[in-house]
């Protein structure tokens, strides 16, 4: 099926816009997803400034709707397409059915085929403007009726797949639709119940009963109530088939599941996740393998496949595929870190995890460390192996790749591409063992294309980390290898070195992946460490600041530019609650607020650039990321005093970004052009900063 030119359902995306540019702005957006689902009806200038501007004035928000629309309607232009239509007071979206999303999942949800029933949900990729707020209330409303509307067509749609499945006796095939209701409708009892009797009718009692208390646990987390006597009478009932004797087949003993567990995927900004859960300890780990990976054929590899089972021995195992990469959507363009944190955000939330171990190898130790730093709430302990904190070279650095091995490697990987992989570096253990050598080169070639392989390695080694260290106050464990050929274990120890508290642990070996030799003593170190983990108390987290500095185009005297400087605020505000922003400290000529993620400061930055614009303001902006405390509700700490200073040396309009939030956004649609430096005293330095804008 063709890709849309817009797309609402799991986010918003536009064929005709570029993020970041004067046309995507949350207002734009807004507009045109309003318009869109009005079936080409056309809407009053009115009623539109009323929905979008209900804040402003009658002339101001006409003001303001009137330039929004000249901004789309030139960008929109350049497909070669009319696609918003202006008749004097009205205003239409001029689609056509197979233009929107939306209307293809509707028409699809109607059908009785079951082709397009399956068509309609993997169209329903999300909630519609999933993750979108504009703090608009007359839009707000709008947006929360549609998309209540909307949920419950998908919710009727994954209960025709299921009915239309178990009446067809296919008990497996129902499985991903029973499993993405349960995301839509977690209180399901009997849905849970069906997927409970799914899996002991394929012989996988292990998963049915953690389906049970993944039902169990949700309920009483959010009801503070227990399943119903149907629901606890079935869980008795397959606990005791569990261990009866089947004709040609003994009893499970300790088996953690039988075969290759399921596949399961999970919406995150529209690109589909995969993940596996194996395993039934009594807490969660998440693991994140580096560079690439593929769930399904890690089962392929004996050796691969006895560490899995030794982890999900203690644990709740949860293995994802990065998005790009195995079994998750392919061809989604350079990742980010925060995309691949929130990648793991959403597998949690599918699964039912309030807090998890984060098990991160090579390069995947890169995201669960600034997953730890960003979400100490969700983080129970953070495990570290074969990991580094930057990926090449610097005077500060030494143990880095330098650019020209980097260029070795990359030539290397695309040389030898496909062959039987040459695991000299990564497991000189296994070098003679053939078989494995082939099954990793075939685990590879199922993980990625070349290119992609080329450019998530560049990628990987382009991001240095350094500056999170300290904001990482959950329990840490960090293995090295002595002998690894890949990642130094000086590059371990200094992880160690700068991880508050942090357990350093040195391995006998040479090995750099986890199901190299001596796979077990490294399953037992964490087996230990969480046995003992103990989180301490904290009021340290990972903050990124926004520093704004505001004044008039032109010095004046008259009242109307007074105005303006004094009504600004209810706007920051506002644009504040959009982007999931806290006001930090706000005064008449500047506003000082606080984001999880760094994404989220620079757009909202972009935003109030453009809106005060509009009504003849200045912005002079920074963004900084660091480690702050937070003491009755007050946040204190150098990453405030580095946002100020760097807003300082911003000029009129321009947004300032230090090198570390620069290293932390790799992947994302931005520019940093390099500004200068600051060394301030009492803050060891330099700083470099760059001006940031859209990737042009």
């Amino acid at each position: 099926m063709r890709r849309p030119f817009l797309t609402l359902l799991g986010g918003f995306d536009c064929a005709g816009l570029v993020a970041g540019s004067p046309a995507s702005t949350r207002k734009a957006r807004a507009l045109m997803a309003y318009l869109a689902l009005q079936a080409g009806h056309s809407q009053s200038r009115e009623k539109l400034a009323a929905l979008l501007w209900g804040g402003a004035s009658e002339e101001q928000a006409r003001t303001n709707l009137r330039q929004t629309l000249s901004v789309l309607r030139r960008t929109l232009e350049a497909t070669g397409r009319e696609w918003l239509v202006i008749k004097g007071d009205r205003v239409t979206l001029a689609l056509r059915d197979a233009d929107l999303d939306v209307w293809q999942f509707e028409a699809l949800a109607a059908g009785t085929a079951t082709d397009e029933l399956e068509q309609a949900i993997a169209l329903y990729r999300g909630e519609l403007l999933e993750g979108f707020n504009l703090a608009e209330e007359p839009f707000e409303d709008w947006l929360r009726t549609e998309r209540e509307r909307l949920r419950l067509l998908a919710i009727a749609v994954l209960e025709k797949l299921i009915s239309r499945r178990i009446a067809e006796n296919e008990s497996g095939a129902y499985v991903p639709a029973a499993t993405r209701l349960l995301s839509l409708e977690p209180l399901r009892e009997d849905i849970h119940r069906t997927l409970m009797r799914a899996y002991a009718t394929k012989g996988q009692f292990n998963l049915a009963l953690a389906q049970y208390q993944r039902c169990a646990d949700t309920l009483r987390k959010q009801l503070g109530v227990r399943p119903e006597p149907e629901t606890q009478a079935l869980y008795q009932d397959l606990r005791a088939r569990r261990t009866a004797p089947v004709a040609g087949r003994p009893p499970e003993e300790g088996a953690l599941f039988e075969g290759r567990p399921q596949t399961l995927y999970v919406k995150s900004d529209g690109v589909s996740i995969a993940y596996q859960v194996t395993g039934d300890g009594p807490f969660d780990l998440v693991y994140v393998q580096g560079w690439v990976s593929n769930l399904d054929y890690a089962w392929e590899s004996p050796r691969l496949s006895r560490v899995l089972h030794h982890l999900g021995s203690f644990c709740r195992l949860i293995r994802i595929d990065k998005r790009g990469t195995g079994l998750s959507d392919r061809g989604t363009g350079f990742p980010t870190l925060e995309q691949r944190m929130q990648d793991v955000r959403a597998v949690l939330d599918a699964v039912g995890s309030q807090k998890t171990v984060l098990f991160g190898s090579s390069e995947g130790g890169l995201m669960c460390m600034l997953f730890a730093a960003s979400y100490p709430e969700r983080t129970s302990a953070l495990i570290l192996h074969g990991a580094y904190a930057r990926g090449l070279w610097s005077s500060d650095y030494p143990w880095g790749r330098t650019r020209k091995e980097l260029e070795e490697d990359l030539l290397a990987i695309e040389r030898e591409w496909g062959r039987p992989a040459d695991f000299s570096r990564a497991a000189p253990s296994l070098v003679d063992n053939m078989v494995e050598r082939e099954w990793f080169a075939a685990y590879l070639r199922n993980s990625a294309s070349p290119a992609d392989a080329v450019s998530l390695w560049r990628w990987s080694v382009e991001i240095d980390a350094r500056e999170i260290l300290p904001a990482i106050r959950v329990p840490t464990l960090i293995t090295q290898r002595t002998g690894d050929r890949w990642v130094k274990p000086e590059e371990g120890r200094y992880l160690a070195s700068r991880i508050a508290g942090a357990t350093y642990v040195e391995l006998p070996g040479d090995d750099h992946i986890i199901w190299g030799a001596d796979a077990d003593r490294l399953m037992d170190e964490i087996r230990r460490f969480l046995a003992s983990a103990q989180p301490g108390p904290s009021e340290s987290t990972l903050l990124t600041v926004l520093h704004l500095n505001i004044q008039a185009h032109y010095p004046s005297e008259n009242s109307s530019s007074s105005g303006r400087m004094k009504d600004w605020q209810d706007d920051a505000f506002r644009q504040l609650r959009a982007a999931d922003g806290e006001a930090i400290d706000l005064q008449d000529f500047g506003l000082v607020a606080g984001f999880r993620q760094p994404s989220q400061a620079i757009a909202c930055a972009f935003d109030l650039r453009g809106r005060l614009n509009h009504i003849g303001l200045n912005v002079r902006a920074a963004v900084h990321i660091g480690e702050c405390e937070r003491h009755h509700g007050r946040y204190a700490g150098p990453v405030l005093r580095l946002a100020a200073e760097l807003a300082g040396c911003a000029g009129p309009g321009d947004i300032i970004a230090s090198r570390t939030v620069r290293d932390l956004v790799i992947g994302a649609n931005l520019a940093f052009d390099p500004r200068g430096q600051l060394d301030l005293p009492g803050i060891p330095g330099p700083w470099p900063y760059f001006s940031v804008g859209p990737h042009s």
